[in-house]
């Protein structure tokens, strides 16, 4: 049983949203509502899962980052209205849809986990790519929104934003820590930091975006989408 739970989980999560799209798309937003409520259950299912069985928060991997990820994006949505919801599910599905066929488990037991600073590292990653990608949702929703809609998005999104990208940086702060303590030095140029940098790089352009491009509704969505896009392709295939 606790081989296929994580393929149970995936699937089930992957049953959940697939049907509120098809619900709210048919304007049956009260169904959808309580499909909202599943997801939750559902999300969390996984995250207790991961706890019990590793005796540590989620880190990495395929199963893990998903379920965590999508657990904190659905968290976060829970204060929003109207297509936000929509948009949600389409951008889950696709997330699910990264992990398939990648290995449904938890990773196996290592040293370095015990490490508080390793475990923050990772864990604090995960939790700000869910602010990403939810920002990501803000953005795009604001396609299908009024001039009036779309200004309360975009405040929410640079909110959320700024959260993220101070979630981030006591991520990589803990990684310095690791590396000071591993290492003997705080600070090591890699492939790792130079992503990590253009992943905050893309977050400063989005808060510091010039009125010339940030009034233009395309050139606003795909800038605040990209932090969200950098931060799950790094997660899952680098």
């Amino acid at each position: 049983m606790i081989q296929i739970f994580p393929t149970l989980v995936y699937w089930i999560m992957f049953l959940l949203f697939a049907g509120e799209l098809v619900l709210l798309l048919l304007k049956k937003d009260t169904i959808a509502k309580w499909f909202r409520h599943l997801e939750i259950l559902t999300c969390l299912a996984g995250v207790l899962f991961i706890v019990f069985v590793t005796g540590r928060p989620p880190l990495f991997g395929p199963f893990e980052a998903c379920v965590y990820i999508i657990f904190v994006v659905v968290l976060l949505a829970r204060g929003c209205t109207g297509n936000v919801f929509l948009v949600n599910s389409i951008v889950v599905l696709l997330i699910l849809a990264l992990v398939l066929g990648k290995p449904m488990a938890v990773n196996d037991d290592y040293y370095m986990y015990d490490n508080i600073w390793v475990m923050l590292f990772f864990d604090l990653r995960l939790v700000a790519a869910a602010f990403f990608v939810h920002v990501m949702v803000l953005h795009l929703t604001c396609f299908f929104e009024g001039f009036r809609e779309k200004a309360v998005l975009l405040k929410q999104a640079r909110h959320k934003i700024l959260v993220g990208a101070l979630i981030y940086l006591c991520g990589e702060w803990s990684g310095s820590v690791w590396c000071l303590n591993w290492f003997g030095d705080s600070w090591q140029w890699s492939n790792g930091f130079f992503k990590a940098s253009l992943l905050f790089v893309l977050v400063m352009i989005v808060c510091h975006m010039p009125p010339a491009f940030g009034n233009n509704r395309l050139i606003r969505t795909l800038s605040g989408s990209l932090p969200g896009i950098f931060a799950l392709w790094m997660i899952f295939y680098h």
